[in-house]
């Protein structure tokens, strides 16, 4: 799935200039990047320029309000913005950041009772506002474990959107999801509630057992949500290339290499034990770059001048010119041979004055059926041919002839038939 593959950007607000959008837009379309995570500002538009520009480049970014859940901004405060950026072209936006921990909420505010209750009230008016304006809204990604069980967290939201039913929360479902990795192996937690069991809040698992804290945290909210609402949501691997992002760290276990096979293959490619399904849109890279104050930076893949970190972005891109290339070769190959070679293939049959001979007919029918070839007797005609079958019986071509043939650059297969049998 060639479009699966994005980046979050800056964490900052800076970076949203002309000359930005000049540097990482080359950058981005050698990589086949479509999508990128922007931290939006709550008080100011990115600029036009900068979104549309991103989309006419076929990358669709994805809004990120980040701003804490009781902080003082009210869905007023953006209404103009959403407006705007609906207009621009944004489909997508996210509201809060993992809001099942601490750092999520203003102090003092974590211990106050009824949190996911307290959440809902102010998330649920935002989504309206961005249904309003014909944005999708994409459910924050939680943090795996964190301060509020994460499993806990999301069974309690879904639960109460139903009690409410203020709200049609499953019409379409969009999950922005963690994929961090904890150190552990791709395929750990693979399969879900269905292979493992539920475990129980910051309890140790069980020896033989594996949790959902790994790579593959998606398929455990995918199950929550199958159970609660019956619906099959759509995700965002966010922090794709981590193992902790609190701790920013990346998993060097696996290269930048392997997770892009990941992100690009499809789950009915078997030969790949971690192929994502359909359901994942995108496999989105922490971090495209952070300026040089930023401490984040150490796990960026550019600095901030546009050059890469380390061998796996170069290694990538090698290959892509490679495909590329052969890509190209191929079709200039495919274009020469349909200029030089009118006919692709040519059946050549004997003529006889009183017509074919009724065994001939049977004998050629197979091959009929499974090549379908251009049929003909002329020896002229079918040096127009790339490949030709010459149906030689009791002789009726002489070498001469097949010499015409070959001269003309055919590929000949010779099929020698005499009364008794055939032989090639």
């Amino acid at each position: 799935m060639e479009k699966r593959l994005g980046f979050h950007y800056f964490q900052d607000y800076d970076h949203y200039q002309m000359r930005d959008l000049e540097l990482w837009i080359p950058e981005l379309a050698s990589l086949k990047a479509s999508w990128l995570v922007l931290k939006a500002p709550p008080t100011s538009a990115i600029p036009e320029e900068f979104i549309t520009g991103l989309i006419q480049a076929g990358i669709q970014p994805i809004l990120h309000f980040d701003f804490q859940v009781n902080s003082a901004i009210r869905p007023e405060d953006l209404r103009v913005l959403l407006s705007s950026y609906s207009r621009w072209g944004i489909k997508y936006v996210i509201f809060f950041d993992r809001p099942n921990t601490k750092a999520a909420w203003t102090d003092g505010s974590w211990s106050q009772g009824d949190l996911v209750e307290r959440f809902l009230d102010r998330y649920l008016p935002f989504v309206r506002l961005a249904e309003q304006n014909g944005i999708i809204p994409v459910f924050p990604p939680l943090e795996p474990g964190g301060d509020y069980w994460d499993l806990s967290f999301l069974k309690k939201v879904l639960q109460l959107v139903q009690q409410r039913r203020s709200f049609d929360f499953s019409s379409n479902f969009h999950m922005a999801v963690s994929s961090q990795t904890f150190d552990h192996p791709l395929d750990w937690g693979a399969g879900g509630q269905a292979h493992w069991k539920t475990p129980r809040p910051y309890s140790k698992v069980d020896l033989g057992e594996e949790d959902h804290i790994g790579f593959n945290t998606w398929q455990w909210y995918a199950d929550l949500v199958t159970e609660v609402i019956n619906v099959n949501p759509k995700f965002f691997l966010f922090y794709y290339g981590m193992s902790r992002i609190a701790e920013d760290k990346l998993d060097t276990n696996n290269s930048f290499e392997q997770m892009v096979d990941i992100a690009l293959a499809l789950s009915e490619d078997t030969a790949n034990a971690n192929a994502l399904p359909e359901t994942v849109l995108a496999c989105c890279f922490w971090l495209l770059s952070a300026a040089e104050s930023d401490p984040r930076g150490k796990t960026s893949y550019f600095d901030a001048e546009g050059n890469p970190k380390g061998a796996g972005i170069p290694a990538y891109k090698q290959k892509i010119e490679e495909s590329n290339k052969e890509k190209q070769e191929y079709a200039v190959s495919n274009r020469l041979a349909e200029w030089l070679y009118p006919i692709d293939h040519y059946l050549l049959l004997p003529s006889y004055d009183w017509g074919i001979p009724e065994n001939t007919l049977d004998r050629i029918r197979p091959l009929i059926r499974d090549a379908r070839p251009t049929i003909g007797f002329s020896v002229i005609e079918a040096t127009n041919a790339r490949k030709v079958t010459v149906w030689n019986e009791n002789g009726a071509f002489s070498e001469h002839d097949i010499q015409i043939l070959r001269e003309a650059g055919c590929v000949v297969e010779e099929q020698l038939i005499n009364s008794i049998g055939i032989s090639v």
